[in-house]
């Protein structure tokens, strides 16, 4: 019980990679969204959004965001597959994040 009300006092940060493109959101340990970066938001355009290196951008952006913003301590949702999901946690720890705990949250069909 003490991991969950730990994890309860953690920042978010939710990834998703899909093969078009990747968002990424920061939010708060009250559950309120901070700030979304994608690929777009750097100007990234058409097929380039879905480039390993948009996506290490992205994170890479976000991760300096949260910094300014004076957060550090992180758990982090990753979502999708993406091309980009295997540098996510290599570029946020890249940026100066401590991350706490790192869940994937990918729906798997069943049977479906």
């Amino acid at each position: 019980m003490i991991v969950k009300k730990q994890e309860q006092s953690l920042s978010v940060i939710s990834i998703r990679c899909s093969s078009n493109n990747t968002i990424a959101s920061l939010i708060n340990p009250q559950g309120d969204l901070i700030t979304t970066i994608s690929s777009g938001h750097l100007k990234y355009k058409g097929s380039r959004k879905g480039t390993q290196i948009a996506s290490q951008q992205v994170i890479f952006c976000l991760g300096e965001k949260a910094l300014m913003l004076g957060y550090t301590r992180f758990l982090v949702k990753i979502k999708g597959i993406g091309k980009g999901r295997n540098s996510i946690i290599k570029e946020l720890r890249k940026a100066g994040l401590e991350l706490v705990k790192v869940v994937d949250v990918t729906p798997v069909p069943h049977n479906g």
